[in-house]
């Protein structure tokens, strides 16, 4: 079931689900595909030491990683209707290291009728385990 409704006020904040940046998932996501002799792919996702030739002290999440939290969350919010009449637009504000979590969240700023849909527009964000934002942004989202 949808949480947003033609009701929904503004103001109204939503939190997704807690994802934990494991190994697994930064190999499986920037690793590339298929897992094969040379899998991993080495990158500053997959490779500790790689991240520190490029001036990080460890790997991080890939920012794609945390797009697909909010595009979860969304779809959550708006159903699956959101992947072809929604929007987003993000920007990644500090680095996720491998074994945080991350909770994506959102909050309505406002309600715009076009003609007969209800659009709502949120404050997009994901935060770490520490409560701090990693990702900002903007979407929208259509109520029927």
């Amino acid at each position: 079931m949808k949480p947003i409704n033609m009701d929904t006020p503004v103001g109204s904040e939503f939190t997704g689900h807690t994802k934990m940046v494991t190994s697994l998932s930064t190999w499986l996501f920037s690793g590339g595909w298929p897992p094969g002799d040379h899998w991993p792919a080495i990158n500053i996702h997959t490779d500790e030491e790689f991240a520190k030739t490029c001036g990080l002290n460890e790997r991080n999440a890939a920012g794609a990683m945390l797009e697909g939290y909010i595009s979860e969350l969304m779809v959550d919010m708006f159903g699956d209707e959101w992947l072809s009449m929604g929007s987003y637009k993000v920007k990644f504000i500090r680095t996720v290291s491998v074994g945080g979590n991350i909770v994506p969240k959102a909050k309505v700023v406002s309600r715009v009728q076009r003609d007969n849909d209800l659009i709502l527009e949120l404050y997009l964000w994901c935060e770490n385990e520490y409560g701090d934002k990693v990702l900002t942004g903007v979407g929208s989202g259509r109520v029927s």
